[in-house]
This record gives C-alpha cells, sequence and structure tokens, in this order.
C-alpha cells in the first residue's frame, strides 16, 4: 500500500461522495469476482479461448475502477497496476519511415585488361574481411574486379576502367502492407531485387 499523500489536503478525501463511490466500486468488483471464479471453475479446456479472454478483460476493468476509487477516498492505492497506453491518445514517437531504393545497370566491359588491373588495385587496398586462414578470391574475372572496386568506392557506375554503361534505372518507392521486407540472407539474393509493394516517388535513368 502506498503513503498517504500528505501534500494534498486532507479535506479531500474520507467525504460522503468517496465513501458511497468505494462502497459501490466493492460491491461490483465482489459480484464479478465471484461470476468470474465460477466461470473459470466450470472450464474444462474445451472453451474457445476468447470467452476466458472476455472474462478476464471484465475483472480487469473492475478491480481499476475499484482501485481507483479506493484512491479518491483514502489517496492510497492498494494495488500497483500495470498502465496501459490509451491507443487513442497522440503518439509522439516519430513512426518508423522506410524507403526503399531498387536499382540495375547493364554494363559493358570495352577493356578487360584495365578493368581487372583496377579491381586488384582495389583489393590491395581494401581487402575483405575474411574467416581465420581464409584468402581473398583473386581477381580474375570482370564481374569480380567490379565487385572490389564497388566494395571501395561504392557504385561508380560512370567512371568504372575498361566499363561501357548500357543503361541504367534507380526507383524510391514507399513500400505499402503487405511490405516484405528485403532479406540479406537469402539463398538467392537475385529474387530479392526488385520493387516492394508501395509507392514509387521518384525515379532516374541513363542511356
Amino acid at each position: 500500500m502506498t503513503d498517504l499523500d500528505t501534500t494534498a489536503p486532507a479535506e479531500q478525501f474520507f467525504s460522503t461522495e468517496s465513501r458511497e463511490a468505494l462502497a459501490e466500486a466493492s460491491r461490483k468488483l465482489a459480484e464479478r469476482l465471484q461470476a468470474h471464479t465460477e466461470a473459470l471453475l466450470a472450464m474444462n479446456g474445451t472453451e474457445n479461448h476468447e470467452t476466458l479472454d472476455e472474462q478476464n478483460a471484465a475483472l480487469e476493468e473492475l478491480v481499476a475502477d475499484w482501485n481507483d476509487a479506493v484512491f479518491e477516498h483514502t489517496g492510497t492505492t492498494p494495488l500497483l497496476l500495470d498502465e496501459t497506453e490509451d491507443p487513442d491518445a497522440e503518439d509522439d514517437t516519430e513512426e518508423d519511415h522506410v524507403i526503399s531504393v531498387v536499382s540495375r545497370f547493364d554494363l559493358r566491359v570495352v577493356d578487360l585488361d584495365t578493368l581487372l588491373e583496377a579491381g586488384r588495385a582495389a583489393q590491395e587496398r581494401h581487402p575483405a574481411e575474411l574467416e581465420e586462414g581464409g584468402e581473398a578470391d583473386p581477381v580474375e574475372t570482370a564481374e569480380q574486379a567490379i565487385f572490389e572496386i564497388s566494395r571501395e568506392v561504392g557504385e561508380a557506375w560512370f567512371e568504372l576502367p575498361g566499363i561501357e554503361m548500357l543503361a541504367g534505372a534507380r526507383a524510391y518507392v514507399v513500400p505499402e502492407a503487405p511490405f516484405d521486407p528485403l532479406d540479406p540472407d537469402a539463398e538467392d539474393i537475385t529474387t530479392e531485387l526488385s520493387a516492394p509493394n508501395g509507392i514509387p516517388t521518384h525515379a532516374e535513368s541513363w542511356a
């Protein structure tokens, strides 16, 4: 039981009105508790779970009312109940704002030797994090070279050595339900590279 709030004037407690309100709240709680107990004892586990939820909710509401009535009468709260947030109350926290950016670039290799040289140099400057005892993949293909360069400088599609960009496009989408987030651990990551359900806000393309 919490202590009486001595900062509040004593005359606001123990009034005729608060006494009557507490008596009424106690009567309703006693009746509900008896009915709740009888309902629980009659259950055998085959009932719809919603029935139990309804019984619990009805009792919880009256317990809260009784607790409030005790406070109004005495300035104390016998039960330290968990306060749940009002679903209708204004949420001060910013909603999660997700933007999906989907892009594709088609590239033509015009000078493989130059590309491989640039890829190997990028790998040396920014070696990949390897497991103990592991070795970096040798840069022997155009794909590996572009991968290593991109790890170092980002999406440098317009400046890749030995590469001509045939076409490129990028779209910005604000996802809407149903929204399937991108799974970076998917076995086939290419299946994840598509625009999600949502509203396209911006788009750009190059050719």
